[in-house]
C-alpha cells in the first residue's frame, strides 16, 4: 500500500529528532511520587511536564489536545487526531511515570541524561516506556507530514500513575472521560523473550500482606521456649518468635506455588508464570530491633499473579486456606491466627488471539519490520506482570501490548534501549494504525 510506504519513508527521516525527543523525555525526572519511599513534594509534576512534551508533538500530528488530571502536577495528556469518516478508531497508549533509578552512582551513565551510545538510548524510562511513548506520538506525526488520512480517529494517550497501579488516575479516568476506540496498542516493552512480541493478555495480580505476631523475650529465652514446645506445646509459652511463623507460613505457601505450576493454567501462559512471590519481609521486637529480643511481629508482603480468566475469590481462598491450615499445626499460631490483607488487587485482561485486532496488530509489526534485524512473525504471548491493558478489556476494547525493549531492561540499572527497536515500533504503529483505520 502506497500510504504504508509514504508514512515509513517519512519515520525514516525523523530518526534524529525522534531520538532527540526521547533524550528531553527521559531528561524529565517523571519518577511516581507515590512510590515507596519517595519525596511526594520533591517529585510531583514529573509526569505533567512529559505530559506537555507530548502535547507539543501530539498537535504536531493534527491531534486536538487536552492535558487533565484528578491530582495537581499529575496530568494526562490526550490528543485525538480526526478521522475523515467510515474507519474503525485506534488508541495509542503509555504511561508517563517511571519508577526511582535508586543510586545514580551505580549506573554507567546518568540515569536522567538521555545519554546515546551510538546504537542505545539509556536512562530511566528508556525502556520502561518512554521509548514507546515517543515512538507512538512519532508514529502519528509521521502520518500527517507524508499526507495520509486516515479514515477513523486516532486517540494517543500518555497516562498517569501506572507504575503504583493508580489507574484511577491514568487509563481508566482517561477511558471514563470518553476517550474510547474500537482498538488499544500499549506501549510496554514487550521484549520478554522476542523483540517486539505482540502481547494480548496480562495476568491477574494481588498484594497480600500476613501479619504474624509473637511474643517478645530475652534472646536467650529461646532455649526455653523449644523446650516448652517439646514438653507442653499447649501452655502459655514464654516467648514465641513471630519470625519462626511467618517462616513456617512462608514455606506453605511456597509448596503451594509449585503446586500451580500443574493446577493453575492457562492456554496463554506458559506452565509455572502463576506465583506467589515474597518480595518484603520485616519482622523484629516492636520494643528494639536488636536481636537481644524475640521478634513479636513479622509482615511477609507479596506479588500474586494469577490467571486473567480465574475468580479472584477462589485464588484468595485457596491462599488464606493455605495459611489457615499452617496455623492449625502450630500451637502458638493455632490461638493467634496470622491476620492476611489484601491491599491491592489489579485483574487480568486478554484479548483473544484470534480477534481481528490481534491478528491486525501482529500482520502490522511483520510488515513494518521487514527487511530488519526484527523481521517474521512476531511472537504472540502474554505480559508477564499488571499493565493498563486490563482496563482497556474491561470496558469492552480489544488491546494488545507492543512496545520496545527487552523486559528485562524495565526497573534495572542501566536501563537502555536500541534505537533501531524503537524505530521499528514506530513503523509498526504507524503501519497498524493504516491498515486498521483505514487511509482516506
Amino acid at each position: 500500500m502506497i500510504a504504508v510506504e509514504k508514512v515509513l519513508a517519512r519515520l525514516d527521516g525523523m530518526q534524529d529528532e525522534l531520538v532527540g525527543t526521547l533524550q528531553e523525555a527521559i531528561a524529565v525526572r517523571s519518577v511516581n511520587p507515590t512510590y515507596p519511599d519517595q519525596d511526594y513534594d520533591d517529585l510531583v509534576g514529573g509526569e505533567t511536564e512529559v505530559a506537555r512534551l507530548l502535547a507539543g508533538h501530539y498537535r504536531q500530528a493534527g491531534a486536538e489536545t487536552q492535558l487533565f488530571g484528578e491530582a495537581p502536577g499529575r496530568d494526562n495528556v490526550v490528543g485525538v487526531v480526526r478521522g475523515t469518516g467510515g474507519g474503525r478508531s485506534l488508541i495509542f497508549n503509555g504511561h508517563l511515570d517511571v519508577v526511582p533509578a535508586g543510586d545514580a552512582s551505580t549506573w554507567t551513565h546518568d540515569p536522567f541524561a538521555g545519554h546515546v551510545d551510538g546504537t542505545h538510548i539509556w536512562g530511566r524510562g528508556a525502556v520502561d516506556m518512554k521509548s514507546g511513548l515517543v515512538a507512538q506520538a512519532f508514529a502519528a506525526r509521521a502520518l500527517r507530514e507524508s499526507g495520509v488520512r486516515l479514515r477513523g480517529d486516532l486517540v494517543l494517550q500518555g497516562v498517569a500513575g501506572e507504575e503504583n497501579l493508580e489507574h484511577h488516575l491514568g487509563t481508566s479516568l482517561v477511558l471514563g472521560h470518553g476517550f474510547t476506540a474500537h482498538g488499544a496498542i500499549i506501549a510496554e516493552p514487550t521484549g520478554a523473550v522476542g523483540s517486539l512480541s505482540v502481547m494480548p493478555a496480562t495476568p491477574g495480580v494481588l498484594v497480600m500482606r500476613i501479619t504474624v505476631a509473637g511474643r517478645t523475650g530475652h534472646a536467650s529465652a529461646r532455649s526455653l521456649m523449644r523446650a516448652q514446645l517439646r514438653t507442653a506445646p499447649d501452655a502459655e509459652p514464654v516467648a514465641a518468635s513471630a519470625v519462626d511463623g511467618a517462616l513456617l507460613v512462608h514455606e506453605a505457601l511456597r509448596r503451594l506455588e509449585e503446586e500451580w505450576e500443574v493446577t493453575l493454567t492457562d492456554p496463554l501462559f506458559e506452565p509455572g508464570q502463576f506465583t506467589i512471590g515474597l518480595d518484603v519481609i520485616d519482622g523484629g521486637a516492636r520494643a528494639a530491633r536488636n536481636v537481644a529480643f524475640i521478634p513479636d511481629e513479622t509482615t511477609l508482603d507479596y506479588a500474586i499473579f494469577y490467571p486473567p480468566s480465574a475468580e479472584v475469590s477462589a485464588i484468595q481462598s485457596e491462599i488464606t486456606a493455605t495459611v489457615a491450615r499452617v496455623a492449625q499445626g502450630d500451637p502458638w499460631l493455632r490461638r493467634n491466627l496470622p491476620r492476611v490483607e489484601w491491599p491491592m488487587h489489579y485483574p487480568g485482561g486478554r484479548t483473544d488471539r484470534a480477534d481481528p485486532f490481534c491478528r491486525a496488530v501482529v500482520a502490522a509489526r511483520e510488515e513494518a519490520a521487514a527487511g530488519t534485524a526484527y523481521a517474521g512473525a512476531p511472537d504472540v504471548r502474554p505480559f508477564p506482570s499488571a499493565t493498563d491493558l486490563t482496563w482497556f478489556t474491561a470496558a469492552g476494547i480489544p488491546a494488545v501490548g507492543l512496545g520496545p525493549g527487552s523486559l528485562s531492561m524495565a526497573h534495572a540499572v542501566d536501563e537502555r534501549c536500541a534505537i533501531d527497536e524503537i524505530m521499528v515500533a514506530a513503523k509498526a504503529y504507524a503501519t497498524a494504525a493504516v491498515r486498521w483505520c483505514g487511509a482516506a
